[in-house]
């Protein structure tokens, strides 16, 4: 009698696809060309060849419900990168917000695409959320998400919650790659001006 030894098997992504490749394959199958295009898969698609980044984060930021113009991060330099953590945003007390992230996605699909942030004060971890953003072919424009994408939150308001809140982002795939981190402040105050 044979012993049943449980091995797991190592699951690993299926090999990537290029999709250049995939559409000169099924040209002549109209069908198959109307689904990856239905996928959002663009045949011209020509990814950059100085540029090796498979999502490219171009500006983050914080949209306001009331009649306040958005407080943007744009990320065109690596120091851009480095600044976001340097000058606090200022977002009024009760006021409601969403984030907007604008980006692409080059190269090749990303699949899962999604925010991690984790929030603090005061040294001490408040939330850690996951946003799923969600799976996307390349394209040559950028695109902006709003999150939440339906409701608004709402900053905190009070004395005893007025202050900096230091928050750290990554934005990462189901494949795990981090495609860029970032850390940032942003400063809950009585009024817009302080």
């Amino acid at each position: 009698q044979k012993a049943h030894t449980n091995k797991k098997r190592a699951m690993s992504a299926p090999p990537e696809v290029d999709l250049k490749e995939q559409y000169e394959k099924e040209k002549n199958d109209p069908a198959m060309v109307n689904y990856l295009k239905s996928l959002g898969i663009d045949p011209s698609y020509v990814p950059p060849k100085d540029d090796p980044r498979r999502v490219v984060i171009s500006e983050f930021a914080v949209v306001f419900k009331e009649d306040h113009d958005p407080i943007t991060l744009k990320f065109a330099t690596e120091e851009d990168v480095k600044a976001a953590s340097k000058t606090p945003l200022v977002v009024k007390e009760g006021s409601e917000f969403k984030i907007r992230v604008t980006f692409r996605v080059q190269h090749n699909v990303v699949l899962g695409l999604k925010i991690c942030n984790t929030v603090s004060r005061l040294g001490k971890t408040l939330a850690k959320d996951e946003e799923m953003l969600g799976t996307y072919p390349p394209k040559n424009e950028f695109q902006a998400v709003d999150i939440p994408r339906n409701e608004w939150n709402e900053a905190p308001s009070g004395m005893l919650l007025r202050g900096e809140y230091k928050s750290a982002i990554k934005f990462m795939d189901d494949d795990k790659n981090c495609h860029m981190e970032f850390d940032y402040i942003i400063r809950i105050a009585k009024d817009w001006s302080e």
